[in-house]
């Protein structure tokens, strides 16, 4: 009987830091798009400079997890959330809205995407 108790707290770390990882990546997702979308505000009324500096700001917060996301996501959606940031980066600084907006969309849906695949759900499970 003993011998089960090393694997069995074993099991149960894996578990609670699997948890605790699902939910760490859904608040810095839920922060990233709430960013994002006071970017969009931003950029909508028609103020280039400061959606540029929401962006940088949104951008660098990205940047400071990524070492950590690294380690527990997968590389080609995080690899997707760059390019789409170093796009919209781009376009916005060529004030192109509808090709801005295009983006944020893109990046905002890549969001969810690097939530959902942490999340606890049948669907990951299986």
């Amino acid at each position: 009987m003993k011998a089960l108790y090393i694997p069995t707290a074993l099991l149960i770390a894996i578990m609670v830091f699997s948890l605790w990882v699902g939910r760490y990546v859904e608040q810095r997702t839920d922060d990233w798009i709430s960013l994002l979308e006071q970017v969009e505000e931003t950029a909508a009324g028609e103020n280039w400079t400061e959606a540029g500096e929401r962006l940088r700001a949104a951008y660098e917060d990205w940047d400071a997890n990524q070492e950590f996301f690294h380690t527990i996501l997968e590389h080609d959606e995080l690899d997707e959330a760059e390019s789409l940031f170093a796009g919209a980066l781009a376009v916005c600084e060529q004030e192109d809205d509808g090709e801005f907006h295009v983006l944020l969309a893109q990046l905002t849906k890549q969001m969810h995407v690097l939530a959902e695949t942490q999340s606890v759900s049948v669907k990951n499970i299986l």
